[in-house]
């Protein structure tokens, strides 16, 4: 009984370990800072207008986190649950988008995440070994 014990502390460990030293941790919040100050500097230079600023910051942090959640799948020693940030990441460009292209244009969208979805599923049947 010990040895088990001793055994899942040391899994425990080595996962923080690996969690701790991960080189992805710093992606998402370096590219929501880029993002940031792109829209501001959009804003600034009346590319974009200061009240509709956040439905592109929505459409970009969806895409950041759908850009980590390939990035983590096609790096296995940085592999974690992905599911909820393309799940989150597929939400918010939904909601940023149907906010700035509008609602009636909504339903494209939709078929556009289907296919999407299709492409990601059958590239990660692909990768998983049987």
């Amino acid at each position: 009984m010990p040895e088990d014990k001793e055994n899942q502390e040391r899994e425990k460990t080595s996962e923080e370990k690996k969690h701790k030293h991960d080189p992805l941790s710093g992606l998402t919040g370096g590219l929501i800072l880029i993002l940031l100050g792109v829209l501001f500097l959009l804003a600034t230079m009346d590319y974009l207008s200061w009240s509709g600023w956040w439905q592109y910051f929505l459409m970009g942090l969806g895409v950041i986190l759908i850009l980590e959640a390939i990035i983590r799948s096609a790096s296995p020693s940085c592999r974690k649950d992905i599911t909820g940030k393309l799940i989150g990441g597929l939400v918010l460009v939904f909601i940023g988008g149907s906010f700035a292209i509008g609602w009636s244009n909504w339903w494209p969208l939709i078929l556009i995440a289907v296919g999407v979805g299709i492409l990601l599923s059958s590239l990660w049947k692909a990768k998983k070994p049987e």
